[in-house]
């Protein structure tokens, strides 16, 4: 009796064991399989940011962009949300968000969120809070409803730039009865996040491209400018060019024929110097011999000029001197000064030859 006793403690005991192990092999069988789950999550959640990031790269518009973003979200296998989700902007009015992109959402849908102000439905409350919105249900937040809508929950995530300015909400439909879970908030962070650096992105370079519109209306704007200012600059010139004709024209008419009338009368010696001089000046100024000298950048003073006008009619220093009430010596520095600025010092070039070259 005592045998069967002891046998019978001991397959309970191997019993016992057997149970333990059982149980020990059932732990690492869950923890084995949160792992992987674990593993799968975090790969997933890799290849859509590696996929968001790819969208972000390419050359398409913001809409465009975040279209493919909503629907690479919606598309997660391990998220427990329904296959549609959308994403909201702020535009041109602060105080309202415009629905930008979205996905599987029925046009009833499309039609009433397409604007949706700050604090009124679950969106308008996680842009006005600056926080995740959470609904496992149809509850009283959700203030946008028509007849026939499916029940359904939402995550609704602030998208926030790194001067904490909201610009825009990513909305994610959950099934009813949807618990709240912490790594899906982390990883839809993470994608908001992803979202806030591609507006911002896409902003600077709206920016951008507006400031070189602006520039090129600025450079058509001068370039017309610089095209009026040439043809005034032509009108100018030909305008000169008849003035001065007009000029000479009454020069010749007006001011020659009485110089040779006094020159027929009874005239000192210094008299008749003078006539000849008016008549040289004359000469000069209707000849290109100033304008010569002018764009040559000698700076002659005046007196240097009335100087080298007497000196091309051949006049000498003791001729120029009494004629201009200075002395020789005063003329002799005038000369000097001329020779100087010309490049004729220290050379045996004649001035009065040098001077009549302006003529040519």
């Amino acid at each position: 009796m005592s045998d069967h006793k002891n046998f019978e403690e001991h397959v309970l005991n191997e019993l016992e064991t057997l149970r333990g192990l059982v149980n020990d092999l059932q732990r690492f069988h869950n923890e084995r399989s949160c792992v992987f789950e674990e593993a799968y999550r975090i790969g997933q959640t890799h290849t859509v940011l590696n996929r968001l990031l790819y969208i972000a790269m390419e050359n398409i518009s913001l809409e465009d962009m975040l279209q493919k973003f909503i629907y690479e979200v919606t598309s997660l296998s391990w998220l427990s949300l329904q296959s549609k989700g959308a994403i909201f902007l702020i535009e041109t009015d602060p105080g309202v968000l415009k629905l930008t992109a979205h996905h599987g959402m029925s046009c009833s849908m499309v039609k009433m969120c397409d604007t949706v102000p700050f604090d009124r439905c679950i969106c308008g409350r996680a842009a006005s809070s600056g926080k995740i919105q959470f609904a496992d249900c149809l509850d009283d937040r959700h203030e946008q409803k028509y007849k026939g809508m499916a029940p359904h929950g939402h995550y609704c995530v602030p998208i926030i730039s790194r001067e904490r300015e909201i610009l825009g909400v990513l909305t994610l439909y959950l099934n009813v009865g949807h618990c709240r879970n912490q790594y899906e908030e982390g990883f839809l962070i993470s994608v908001a996040n992803t979202v806030a650096g591609l507006v911002e992105i896409k902003k600077i370079h709206q920016k951008l491209e507006d400031k070189a519109v602006e520039l090129e209306n600025r450079q058509r704007d001068l370039d017309e400018i610089n095209t009026t200012l040439r043809v005034l600059l032509n009108k100018r010139d030909d305008d000169r060019l008849e003035l001065e004709e007009e000029f000479l024209i009454n020069v010749k008419e007006l001011i020659q024929p009485y110089l040779e009338n006094l020159k027929r009368t009874q005239l000192s010696a210094l008299q008749r110097s003078y006539i000849d001089a008016v008549e040289s000046n004359l000469k000069n100024i209707l000849s290109p011999f100033r304008r010569r000298l002018s764009s040559q950048n000698l700076n002659l003073t005046s007196t240097e000029l009335q100087v080298a006008d007497l000196i091309i009619d051949g006049r000498r220093t003791k001729e120029i001197a009494p004629f201009l009430n200075v002395s020789e010596k005063t003329i002799a520095v005038h000369r000097k000064n001329i020779r100087r600025k010309l490049g004729l010092r220290n050379t045996k070039t004649s001035l009065r030859a040098h001077l009549l070259s302006f003529q040519k």
